[in-house]
């Protein structure tokens, strides 16, 4: 396993899955922010993570491994409306059903932590809404001594 959940896994879960929106790239929330859409996206980008030791064995250490991401949800919007609500609604549940509990290799089920409404951004007329996951596992290595 790998210290870093692999969220090329969580892209293509959404392409196949989620048909109302296309996938997009971005390398942080800026970029998410800044890229005006015409049509539904969703953003994968990583949050946080946190490595907590919980077992020294002699020659070996083992971490708890977090990993927090999000999926930013982005659709066109100059006003808050109906249709965006709906639409927004939509695309949450279906990201949330897509994602909550699949589990990978190495990795405890991933699980839905929270949603928000990040901006109604006036400048690319964007609504953002974001859908917070996380993912544990466990992950050994064994201790290098250097010289």
């Amino acid at each position: 396993m790998a210290f870093n959940f692999d969220l090329n896994n969580i892209e293509a879960l959404l392409s196949n899955t989620v048909f109302d929106a296309s996938v997009g790239f971005a390398s942080d929330f800026n970029t998410v922010r800044e890229h005006a859409v015409h049509s539904a996206q969703l953003f994968v980008l990583p949050l946080a993570d946190d490595n907590t030791n919980t077992n020294e064995v002699h020659g070996l250490d083992e971490y708890q491994v977090k990993d927090v991401f999000a999926v930013m949800i982005v659709i066109p919007c100059a006003a808050g409306n109906a249709h965006s609500d709906a639409q927004v609604k939509q695309l949450r549940s279906d990201v949330k059903a897509a994602i909550a509990g699949c589990q990978y290799p190495g990795w405890d089920p991933i699980k839905l932590d929270k949603g928000r409404t990040i901006e109604l951004n006036k400048k690319t007329n964007n609504l953002i809404y974001q859908c917070q996951f996380s993912v544990t596992g466990l992950h050994t290595v064994t201790v290098k001594v250097m010289p």
